[in-house]
């Protein structure tokens, strides 16, 4: 007998081809059955006996939706969990992106470590009783997540547990020594490594040592993943020196958040897209991630020049109390000195929304509202949100333009992801609304993505691209994390100002068998489980 019987529902297996209707059964963790092929509101065929019938007339049955790119590390732990986002379909995500880990944890260099994750975690408190990434998936696994949990090693952790922030090559020993973590990660379950070369001490690394560690994935089977260093004026370099990694190593490559940033900067996809497809055809293994989204999330501090975060916070911190520091660090800022990635010159002052803040002044204000209230030069302003807040401040940052989000989205090789965080203050709507946007916006209102493109983008592609063998697919013998929803009503409901509003129309989540949500009610059970490469 069946545990659950999913009939009458348009289901979307996830592999991208046309939908159909049918009869999906489950019994214990599994989808034991998959019919198909008759017309809608036609008989079904002859139904086997289930303990219980889900009657899914008028809703879509899709696989589980997977964030490939998300930064829910350290929710886990708390203790409200994370059902927010059961209301977008996720029941897996994919954690350690951009480089940044909570574990491997060195002792000498944990204060190091709690700095570097700290903004990105929303100040959530973590025990870091734990020395390996496999302590770490150990540790989450005995807090039973609400939703299943992959990760990989972030590069900046396993820099910091070397050399912490120094601005050097690594020695001998250090490469060594970070090699030998990211293998333990790798055999302790880690997906895969992922990189931040954007942020310090990413940054420092040269390419050599990137396609060192890349080779050690490659040797393993394992994904990288790459927040690049520059997403602006180098973003073709950066696309190139990505490809290199994955060409001389024959890694499994997926780019994060894929965008070009900077009105000036409008329409560089085209010729990124073209580069990535050009790197398919030739036969490297590379895809990208986006979220259908125009504003950033990010760290506050990320507007500085790496010369000044050099060290880590504190000294970054330190620097900023001198005048002469300051002076100079605005000359860089109005690109007056020495060049870099200038997040606030892509922008400017009135599209820098501070949305989490140890201050909470400065919580929902732009970076010249906050200037203008305390009479002040807005850069002047900013270097006192980042020195007030001690580093400890986040920003949405409008970046891009709505025609470039939508061919990245609708680009043969993009995954959907949220790169969404957790947070205590204003959340940026991406965490808990991006894949109800993208099937309510360029499904059915711009029918720029057909309903099984989109789902194959959400799911059976994801799964597939990180390794996760048994799901992301309405197929028998896969594990029964299955979503039904009312595809017409959709709503994600959220935005910028109004950032605490959830996404509806999600009537039926199921993870590992187990309904977490009935008809659209939050049962508030933790079916998630950790999920470990090769495991």
């Amino acid at each position: 007998m069946l545990d659950y019987l999913i009939t009458n529902g348009k289901i979307v297996d996830g592999s991208g081809k046309a939908p159909f209707y049918g009869e999906i059964g489950v019994e214990g963790d599994t989808i034991t059955l998959v019919s198909e092929n008759r017309p809608e509101g036609g008989p079904a065929s002859d139904k086997p006996p289930s303990k219980t019938v889900i009657d899914a007339a008028g809703l879509t049955v899709t696989p589980g939706f997977i964030d490939i790119h998300c930064h829910s590390d350290a929710i886990i732990f708390h203790k409200k969990k994370n059902p927010k986002r059961l209301l977008q379909g996720f029941t897996t995500e994919v954690t350690g992106n951009c480089g940044i880990s909570p574990a491997p944890v060195v002792p000498e260099r944990l204060d190091l470590l709690k700095r570097y994750c700290a903004p990105t975690y929303a100040n959530i408190p973590l025990p870091y009783d734990w020395k390996t990434l496999g302590d770490y998936l150990d540790a989450v696994e005995a807090c039973e997540p609400v939703l299943n949990t992959a990760t990989l090693a972030g590069h900046g952790s396993l820099r910091i547990a070397v050399a912490g922030f120094d601005d050097r090559q690594l020695t001998s020993d250090e490469f060594r020594t970070m090699g030998k973590l990211l293998e333990e990660s790798l055999e302790q379950g880690a997906f895969g490594m992922s990189t931040g070369l954007f942020y310090t001490p990413g940054f420092f690394a040269d390419e050599e040592e990137i396609i060192t560690l890349a080779g050690i994935l490659a040797s393993h089977d394992a994904i990288y993943t790459t927040h690049m260093r520059s997403e602006s004026e180098g973003l073709i370099p950066s696309i190139q020196e990505t490809l290199r990694v994955t060409s001389a190593t024959g890694v499994n490559t997926e780019i994060s958040h894929l965008k070009a940033s900077g009105r000036a900067h409008f329409g560089k996809v085209r010729e990124a897209l073209r580069l990535i497809g050009e790197a398919r055809q030739s036969g490297l293994r590379v895809n990208y991630d986006v979220y259908p989204y125009v504003a950033a999330n990010t760290m506050f501090a990320s507007i500085l020049p790496p010369w000044i975060l050099e060290g880590g916070t504190e000294k970054m911190l330190s620097r900023l109390e001198s005048s002469r520091i300051r002076e100079e660090t605005i000359r860089d800022l109005r690109n007056e000195g020495r060049h870099f990635e200038n997040l606030y010159s892509l922008s400017g002052w009135d599209k820098i929304l501070i949305n989490e803040c140890s201050v909470d002044a400065y919580v929902g204000k732009t970076i010249e509202q906050i200037a203008a209230e305390n009479r002040q030069d807005p850069f002047e302003a900013a270097l006192e949100v980042i020195r007030e807040s001690g580093g400890n401040a986040m920003m949405i940052i409008t970046l891009m333009s709505e025609q470039d989000v939508a061919e990245v989205l609708c680009g043969e090789y993009g995954i959907a992801c949220t790169d969404g965080f957790p947070a205590e203050g204003k959340c940026h709507p991406r965490y808990t609304s991006s894949f109800i946007r993208i099937l309510e916006k360029y499904v059915r209102q711009e029918h720029l993505l057909s309903l099984q493109e989109a789902v194959h983008k959400m799911s059976g592609m994801p799964a597939e691209k990180v390794g996760i063998r048994d799901r992301g697919l309405l197929k028998e013998g896969y594990k029964a994390d299955i979503l039904a929803f009312d595809m017409e009503h959709l709503t994600d409901n959220a935005d910028y100002d109004r950032c605490d509003e959830l996404a509806t129309g999600m009537k039926y989540v199921m993870i590992n068998g187990k309904l977490a949500m009935d008809n659209g009610v939050d049962r508030k059970i933790c079916a998630g489980r950790v999920l470990r490469k090769n495991g």
